[in-house]
Protein backbone atom coordinates (compact mmCIF):
# COMPACT_ATOMS: atom_id res chain seq x y z
CA UNK A 1 0.00 0.00 0.00
CA UNK A 2 1.35 3.13 -0.70
CA UNK A 3 1.08 6.92 1.13
CA UNK A 4 -2.24 7.52 -0.51
CA UNK A 5 -3.58 4.14 -0.62
CA UNK A 6 -6.77 3.46 1.58
CA UNK A 7 -8.72 0.77 2.42
CA UNK A 8 -11.00 2.13 3.87
CA UNK A 9 -12.89 3.97 0.64
CA UNK A 10 -15.98 2.41 -0.93
CA UNK A 11 -15.29 1.55 -3.84
CA UNK A 12 -17.72 0.23 -6.75
CA UNK A 13 -16.45 -1.36 -10.58
CA UNK A 14 -19.16 -1.44 -13.07
CA UNK A 15 -18.23 -3.33 -15.81
CA UNK A 16 -19.29 -6.22 -18.68
CA UNK A 17 -19.58 -10.02 -17.31
CA UNK A 18 -15.99 -10.06 -18.84
CA UNK A 19 -12.45 -9.30 -18.72
CA UNK A 20 -12.02 -6.96 -21.11
CA UNK A 21 -11.40 -3.50 -20.02
CA UNK A 22 -12.27 -4.02 -16.48
CA UNK A 23 -9.95 -6.71 -15.30
CA UNK A 24 -6.83 -4.78 -14.80
CA UNK A 25 -8.96 -2.57 -12.10
CA UNK A 26 -9.94 -6.16 -10.42
CA UNK A 27 -5.93 -7.45 -10.24
CA UNK A 28 -5.43 -4.09 -8.79
CA UNK A 29 -7.55 -4.47 -6.09
CA UNK A 30 -6.43 -8.23 -6.06
CA UNK A 31 -2.78 -7.35 -5.48
CA UNK A 32 -3.88 -4.80 -2.84
CA UNK A 33 -6.13 -6.76 -1.30
CA UNK A 34 -8.94 -4.20 -0.93
CA UNK A 35 -12.41 -5.00 -1.13
CA UNK A 36 -14.78 -3.67 -3.72
CA UNK A 37 -18.29 -4.41 -5.10
CA UNK A 38 -17.79 -6.03 -8.54
CA UNK A 39 -21.02 -5.08 -10.59
CA UNK A 40 -21.02 -7.15 -13.35
CA UNK A 41 -23.67 -5.89 -16.52
CA UNK A 42 -25.17 -8.23 -18.65
CA UNK A 43 -25.70 -7.43 -22.34
CA UNK A 44 -29.24 -7.39 -22.27
CA UNK A 45 -28.86 -4.83 -19.28
CA UNK A 46 -26.81 -2.71 -20.90
CA UNK A 47 -29.20 -0.56 -23.27
CA UNK A 48 -31.24 0.85 -20.13
CA UNK A 49 -27.65 1.53 -17.91
CA UNK A 50 -25.89 3.00 -20.99
CA UNK A 51 -27.35 6.61 -20.46
CA UNK A 52 -27.00 6.35 -17.14
CA UNK A 53 -23.11 6.12 -17.48
CA UNK A 54 -20.76 9.60 -17.57
CA UNK A 55 -19.88 9.03 -21.09
CA UNK A 56 -22.26 6.12 -22.37
CA UNK A 57 -19.52 3.56 -22.10
CA UNK A 58 -18.05 1.02 -19.02
CA UNK A 59 -16.00 0.29 -16.76
CA UNK A 60 -17.09 3.12 -14.26
CA UNK A 61 -15.31 3.27 -10.79
CA UNK A 62 -17.25 4.45 -8.13
CA UNK A 63 -15.47 5.89 -5.32
CA UNK A 64 -17.43 7.06 -2.20
CA UNK A 65 -20.01 7.80 -4.37
CA UNK A 66 -17.59 9.96 -7.29
CA UNK A 67 -17.36 8.44 -10.70
CA UNK A 68 -14.82 7.87 -13.08
CA UNK A 69 -14.38 6.88 -16.18
CA UNK A 70 -12.20 5.85 -19.35
CA UNK A 71 -10.49 2.46 -18.10
CA UNK A 72 -6.88 3.96 -18.20
CA UNK A 73 -7.79 6.34 -15.83
CA UNK A 74 -9.72 4.22 -13.85
CA UNK A 75 -6.04 2.18 -13.93
CA UNK A 76 -4.18 4.74 -12.94
CA UNK A 77 -5.91 6.15 -10.30
CA UNK A 78 -6.49 2.46 -8.38
CA UNK A 79 -2.45 1.93 -9.19
CA UNK A 80 -1.71 5.49 -7.20
CA UNK A 81 -3.79 4.25 -4.61
CA UNK A 82 -2.32 0.73 -3.80
CA UNK A 83 1.12 1.87 -4.24
CA UNK A 84 1.30 0.02 -7.68
CA UNK A 85 2.03 3.15 -9.95
CA UNK A 86 6.28 3.59 -9.18
CA UNK A 87 8.33 5.13 -6.77
CA UNK A 88 9.16 8.30 -8.73
CA UNK A 89 8.21 10.20 -11.78
CA UNK A 90 10.38 8.53 -14.48
CA UNK A 91 9.12 4.94 -12.95
CA UNK A 92 5.56 6.60 -13.40
CA UNK A 93 6.06 7.71 -16.78
CA UNK A 94 7.59 4.00 -18.33
CA UNK A 95 4.37 2.63 -16.21
CA UNK A 96 2.20 4.80 -18.30
CA UNK A 97 3.94 3.83 -21.48
CA UNK A 98 4.10 0.66 -21.18
CA UNK A 99 -0.09 0.72 -20.76
CA UNK A 100 -0.59 2.76 -23.05
CA UNK A 101 1.43 0.98 -25.75
CA UNK A 102 -0.57 -2.39 -24.54
CA UNK A 103 -4.19 -0.73 -24.66
CA UNK A 104 -3.13 0.34 -28.28
CA UNK A 105 -2.29 -2.77 -29.22
CA UNK A 106 -4.56 -5.40 -27.92
CA UNK A 107 -7.65 -3.22 -29.77
CA UNK A 108 -6.37 -4.90 -33.10
CA UNK A 109 -4.80 -8.34 -31.42
CA UNK A 110 -8.88 -8.91 -30.17
CA UNK A 111 -10.02 -8.02 -33.70
CA UNK A 112 -9.66 -11.48 -34.43
CA UNK A 113 -12.45 -12.25 -31.87
CA UNK A 114 -15.57 -11.15 -33.74
CA UNK A 115 -14.52 -12.96 -37.09
CA UNK A 116 -16.95 -16.04 -37.34
CA UNK A 117 -15.56 -17.37 -40.53
CA UNK A 118 -12.98 -19.78 -39.33
CA UNK A 119 -10.17 -19.56 -41.83
CA UNK A 120 -10.42 -15.79 -42.00
CA UNK A 121 -10.18 -15.84 -38.00
CA UNK A 122 -6.72 -18.33 -38.26
CA UNK A 123 -5.03 -15.67 -41.24
CA UNK A 124 -6.09 -12.67 -38.89
CA UNK A 125 -4.10 -14.45 -35.55
CA UNK A 126 -1.55 -15.34 -38.27
CA UNK A 127 -1.01 -12.17 -39.53
CA UNK A 128 -1.07 -10.30 -35.60
CA UNK A 129 1.79 -12.90 -34.42
CA UNK A 130 4.16 -12.67 -37.54
CA UNK A 131 3.86 -9.34 -38.41
CA UNK A 132 2.43 -7.00 -35.10
CA UNK A 133 3.50 -9.48 -31.83
CA UNK A 134 7.80 -9.20 -32.31
CA UNK A 135 7.93 -5.12 -32.23
CA UNK A 136 5.64 -5.00 -29.09
CA UNK A 137 7.30 -7.78 -27.51
CA UNK A 138 10.83 -6.50 -28.36
CA UNK A 139 9.45 -3.02 -26.91
CA UNK A 140 8.60 -5.16 -23.35
CA UNK A 141 11.31 -7.24 -23.05
CA UNK A 142 13.65 -4.25 -23.83
CA UNK A 143 12.00 -2.96 -20.70
CA UNK A 144 13.01 -5.83 -18.54
CA UNK A 145 16.52 -5.43 -19.53
CA UNK A 146 16.86 -1.92 -18.77
CA UNK A 147 15.73 -2.05 -15.26
CA UNK A 148 18.72 -1.80 -13.26
CA UNK A 149 17.12 -3.34 -10.06
CA UNK A 150 17.14 -7.16 -12.17
CA UNK A 151 13.78 -7.85 -9.79
CA UNK A 152 11.91 -9.06 -13.29
CA UNK A 153 9.33 -6.44 -12.52
CA UNK A 154 9.13 -3.98 -15.51
CA UNK A 155 10.20 -1.01 -12.88
CA UNK A 156 11.82 -0.70 -9.76
CA UNK A 157 12.12 -3.79 -7.38
CA UNK A 158 8.30 -4.35 -6.83
CA UNK A 159 5.39 -4.66 -8.45
CA UNK A 160 3.26 -2.44 -10.56
CA UNK A 161 0.33 -2.05 -12.71
CA UNK A 162 2.90 -2.37 -15.98
CA UNK A 163 3.56 -5.84 -14.73
CA UNK A 164 -0.29 -6.60 -14.03
CA UNK A 165 -0.99 -5.08 -17.64
CA UNK A 166 1.49 -7.66 -19.36
CA UNK A 167 -0.16 -10.56 -16.70
CA UNK A 168 -3.08 -9.71 -18.70
CA UNK A 169 -2.10 -9.38 -21.56
CA UNK A 170 -0.28 -12.61 -21.84
CA UNK A 171 -3.44 -14.22 -20.64
CA UNK A 172 -5.41 -12.67 -24.11
CA UNK A 173 -3.09 -13.32 -25.99
CA UNK A 174 -3.02 -16.94 -24.61
CA UNK A 175 -7.01 -16.77 -25.51
CA UNK A 176 -6.17 -15.84 -29.58
CA UNK A 177 -3.35 -18.06 -29.77
CA UNK A 178 -2.02 -21.14 -27.35
CA UNK A 179 1.67 -20.30 -29.30
CA UNK A 180 1.84 -16.83 -29.72
CA UNK A 181 4.08 -15.89 -26.23
CA UNK A 182 6.18 -18.98 -26.89
CA UNK A 183 9.15 -17.58 -27.96
CA UNK A 184 9.31 -14.40 -25.68
CA UNK A 185 10.71 -16.34 -22.46
CA UNK A 186 11.53 -13.13 -20.82
CA UNK A 187 7.66 -12.15 -20.97
CA UNK A 188 6.28 -15.57 -19.86
CA UNK A 189 8.40 -15.16 -17.09
CA UNK A 190 6.78 -12.10 -15.69
CA UNK A 191 3.66 -13.13 -16.20
CA UNK A 192 4.36 -16.27 -14.19
CA UNK A 193 5.99 -14.59 -11.70
CA UNK A 194 3.13 -12.19 -11.14
CA UNK A 195 0.47 -15.19 -11.30
CA UNK A 196 2.54 -16.60 -8.28
CA UNK A 197 1.62 -13.97 -6.03
CA UNK A 198 -0.51 -15.12 -3.58
CA UNK A 199 -3.37 -12.47 -3.90
CA UNK A 200 -2.93 -12.58 -7.87
CA UNK A 201 -3.20 -16.80 -7.63
CA UNK A 202 -6.20 -16.48 -5.43
CA UNK A 203 -7.95 -13.99 -7.41
CA UNK A 204 -7.32 -16.05 -10.63
CA UNK A 205 -8.68 -19.60 -9.45
CA UNK A 206 -11.56 -17.96 -8.08
CA UNK A 207 -12.79 -15.42 -10.17
CA UNK A 208 -15.54 -16.02 -12.55
CA UNK A 209 -14.57 -18.14 -15.80
CA UNK A 210 -14.74 -16.37 -19.10
CA UNK A 211 -13.42 -16.27 -22.36
CA UNK A 212 -12.35 -12.47 -22.64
Amino acid sequence: MGSGASKDGSYKLTYFNGKGRGEIARLCFAAAGVKYEDIRVEQSDWPALKPKTPLGFLPVLEVNGKELTQKLVVDRYLAGQFGLFGSNDLEKAKIDEVMTTIADFTVDCTKPVFIKEEAAKAEAVKSIVDTKLPAIMAYLEKALDTNRTNSGFIVGGKLSVADLTIFFFVDTLSNISSTAIDKYTKIKDLSAKVGAINSIATYVANRKKTPF
